[in-house]
């Protein structure tokens, strides 16, 4: 059976029928939510969802929950991305996003003039930095 990740917002199934009335009903498997929509009138019911823990979880450098992979942070939208670092200040995200960037690019021009690929990661606010 499927997990739910640590960082799931989903709720308490793998698949969601949202009703045009607002309720909604969690499945946890295609035929469950076949088996659903099935019972269900079909002029009641919005959309099916499905969770994001189903996908294959991100690849990146990042492996712990104190940091973010830079190139993963770099594709995020500006408010996930404000989220994922405590950022509450736009400009504090834009100056950020500068310095990730710059860092990036130089790291993947570095890659493909046959350097080694390095790992850039970002520290999340509030996280003291360890001296290993």
């Amino acid at each position: 059976m499927t997990e739910h990740r640590a960082d799931c917002r989903f709720g308490p199934g793998l698949y969601r029928i949202v009703l045009k009335d607002g309720a909604r009903r969690f499945c946890q498997s295609d035929l469950e939510v076949q088996r659903a929509l099935s019972l269900l009138p079909g002029e009641s019911v919005r959309c099916v969802q499905r969770d994001a823990c189903l996908d294959q979880p991100e690849t990146g450098d990042a492996n712990t929950p104190d940091v973010v992979d830079a190139a993963t942070w770099l594709s995020l939208p500006q408010v996930e991305g404000m989220r994922e670092l405590g950022l509450t200040h736009e400009a504090d995200y834009v100056r950020a996003y500068r310095m990730v960037e710059d860092a990036v690019v130089a790291r993947d021009r570095a890659e493909a003039h046959g350097g080694v690929h390095a790992s850039i990661v970002i520290k999340k606010r509030g996280v003291p930095v360890a001296n290993v």
